[in-house]
């Protein structure tokens, strides 16, 4: 039977990787990501689940589909060069990740699936800075974070269900890695924007570990913090995953260079 060794929460605002900023919040965030890397090494996960987003890089209005279960046997990035990451090919683990797609076909959600799929900086900033070996399989899960319409929290809590379905039934010890938000929005006039009193709040419900109550944010919230905050789908995912576990926080930051609320935590 599979297990869920570790799960990691964590923003992917390019910034941290390739901007400037107040010495103080960066090492902080810094901190957070290696408090969060020794947790995910000391866990020694047979294959990561890497819950992300794209931006325009795999999919375009033509074609975006809600959700796509990467099944391919490895994935190269990231693309942007301007974050200074290394490109370098993140080897698959296709087998697990037919057996979620399976899974969630039996379970009424239907995803799509790519066996080539192009890393950008929303998977591959937190996997440099979480496994920079990049030498654990990874299962990309991609969901629509910027075309309207969106999948709905509940649905991608529900995803988060059967995923968990499927790695219990696979034999093998599986990480869990959510990335995206908290409030930013990029390349709009109101990028400058952090709604840390959401940011905030959020945080509070995830050291609940009230995943059903972040699962029903209204849309409306998630607005009023910045179109960047969509993003949060990628936790919802993880925490429908693991309904039994609180969050612990390691770090947020309001980080006005990165136009970002950056924050890492990990279900325990």
């Amino acid at each position: 039977m599979g297990e869920v060794v570790a799960a990691i929460l964590c923003s992917h605002a390019p910034g941290i990787a390739a901007f400037p900023a107040p010495e103080a919040q960066r090492e902080a965030v810094y901190r957070g990501f290696a408090e969060a890397r020794a947790v995910l090494a000391a866990a020694r996960p047979d294959a990561i689940v890497a819950v992300s987003c794209e931006h325009f890089v795999n999919f375009f209005v033509d074609n975006f589909p809600a959700f796509c279960i990467g099944v391919g046997t490895g994935y190269r990035g990231p693309v942007e060069d301007y974050l200074g990451i290394p490109q370098t090919e993140v080897p698959g683990e296709p087998a697990l990740g037919r057996a979620m797609l399976e899974t969630a076909f039996d379970g009424g959600v239907e995803p799509a699936f790519a066996e080539h799929l192009l890393l950008d900086h929303a998977t591959s900033l937190p996997l440099h800075l979480l496994r920079p070996e990049n030498d654990i399989p990874i299962v990309p899960l991609l969901q629509n974070c910027l075309v309207p319409p969106l999948p709905r929290l509940p649905r991608c809590y529900r995803l988060g269900q059967l995923v968990r379905q499927a790695i219990d039934a696979w034999p093998g010890r599986v990480a869990l890695i959510g990335t995206g938000g908290l409030s930013h929005s990029p390349g709009a006039p109101e990028g400058g924007y952090i709604d840390t009193a959401f940011d905030q709040e959020f945080l509070r419900l995830l050291e609940r570990g009230d995943g059903e109550a972040i699962a029903a944010i209204p849309d409306e919230r998630l607005d009023r913090a910045g179109f960047g905050t969509w993003e949060i789908r990628q936790w919802v995912t993880v925490l429908g995953a693991l309904p039994e576990r609180k969050g612990r926080v390691l770090v947020y930051e309001p980080v006005q260079s990165w136009l970002t609320g950056c924050a890492v935590a990990v279900l325990e």
